[in-house]
């Protein structure tokens, strides 16, 4: 079978998506599939070395200003963006390219309607199926998550969902999420059930980057990574570290990845904090420039702090804790999301109220005293993660759709 998998965002080094397109590449190739990418035409060398590549895609839309689609500068941007896709893959569908199944790896409403046209364009021409895959949230809880609310901005993506109806019922063209969190929000947001594929994650052995960076033997190392943005709440770590020192503890030393500043909803801006920039058991560190530097800080962390907010994180899944559980790693992870499901069937820690600096510190000295005991724990689950977000589970899953 013939796979082509369409990610714009592979243009250069930063996120995850590499590693993520990397991982199913390869888990693909093992399975006996052929494997090409469609990625950014200006992709960095280091990924059309590493991927089967068609560099082919002339806009990505995630180094854009994400404006809600309900106003007019948002729909300008949802068109435009549609038009580019559109362009880019008839051309090359156009020029006798044919694939067995298209996989489109992180689907908005700025790729919905392009991939509609393609489908009626070049079904059982350029392509036998299409499977689009959607992470982007939709909708927003109560307070009190009781319900969820859907915004008149969200009223252009509904429409394009619902004209995909039709398409489905064909069994060509297939809507898929990652989490049954996200699945309850789309059937819920237009009444469609989107079948459910694992987001594949696999690590290197980590034993040959744990002697890379300089720590103190003698403390646990706590540690987050990732974008710096409101959601992933880091300001809430900084926080919650100067309460732990506060109580007098000195068995845990903090990294912080932080890439940029970010505005808090009072306007006022989230920064590197200047008593903890002066603390010698506290290091920030910046975007990392290649996969390796992420495996080295990986290797040498103890535990996984996920401070983010429950809003964003009620229902979606978070790469960064699947890595921290491959690794056989406890975390500190946000009570009442998804996080909840996953630790208790695959990795082991201490939840924490979220957007709590208070609990979050409290949470951090209980990991710190069952190190031990969560360490063994998260130790026994390292093979079942494995194989539930591995690339096997994913083509199982989207083949089950296929046939």
């Amino acid at each position: 079978m013939k796979v082509l998998i369409v990610e714009e965002a592979l243009k250069n080094l930063h996120g995850h998506w590499f590693q993520y397109i990397n991982d199913i590449v390869n888990g693909g190739r093992e399975a006996g599939y052929e494997i090409e990418v469609a990625v950014h035409r200006d992709a960095c060398p280091e990924i059309l070395k590493a991927l089967p590549c068609r560099p082919i895609l002339n806009a990505t839309v995630f180094e854009r200003e994400r404006i809600p689609a309900g106003k007019l500068a948002g729909l300008i941007r949802v068109l435009t963006h549609n038009r580019s896709l559109y362009r880019d893959l008839s051309a090359f569908f156009a020029a006798g390219n044919t694939y067995d199944l298209v996989i489109s790896t992180t689907t908005r409403l700025d790729h919905l309607p392009a991939y509609w046209w393609l489908y009626w364009r070049f079904k059982n021409r350029g392509f036998a199926n299409l499977a689009l895959i959607f992470i982007e949230l939709v909708g927003e809880y109560t307070p009190d998550f009781s319900k969820l609310r859907f915004s008149t901005s969200t009223l252009l993506l509904k429409c394009a969902l619902l004209a995909c109806r039709p398409l489905l019922k064909r069994g060509q063209f297939f809507l898929v999420t990652e989490s049954e969190g996200l699945a309850r929000r789309y059937e819920a947001f237009c009444g469609i059930k989107f079948p459910l594929v694992p987001h594949v994650v696999s690590l290197p052995s980590l034993e040959p980057y744990r002697k890379a960076v300089d720590k103190d033997s003698d403390k646990l190392l706590l540690g987050t990574f990732g974008i710096t943005r409101y959601d992933k709440g880091v300001d809430i770590f900084q926080d919650a570290i100067k309460l732990y020192q506060q109580q007098g503890l000195n068995n845990a030393g903090f990294v912080i990845q932080w890439i940029n500043d970010y505005q808090l909803p009072d306007g006022s801006w989230a920064r590197q904090d200047p008593v903890l920039l002066k603390d010698r058991n506290v290091q920030y560190l910046p975007r990392f420039s290649t996969p390796q530097e992420y495996y080295r800080w990986l290797a040498c962390t103890d535990i996984m702090i996920l401070p983010y907010r429950r809003d964003f994180y009620y229902d979606k899944l978070s790469r960064v804790a699947i890595d921290a559980a491959l690794a056989g790693m406890p975390m500190v992870y946000p009570a009442g999301t998804w996080f909840e499901s996953f630790v208790a069937q695959y990795a082991a820690g201490v939840a924490f109220q979220p957007e709590s600096p208070e609990s979050l510190a409290v949470a951090m000295q209980e990991i710190v005293a069952r190190y031990a005991e969560l360490k063994a724990q998260a130790e026994d689950r390292k093979q079942s993660v494995s194989e539930a977000f591995s690339a096997q589970v994913f083509f199982q899953n989207i083949m089950r759709l296929v046939k």
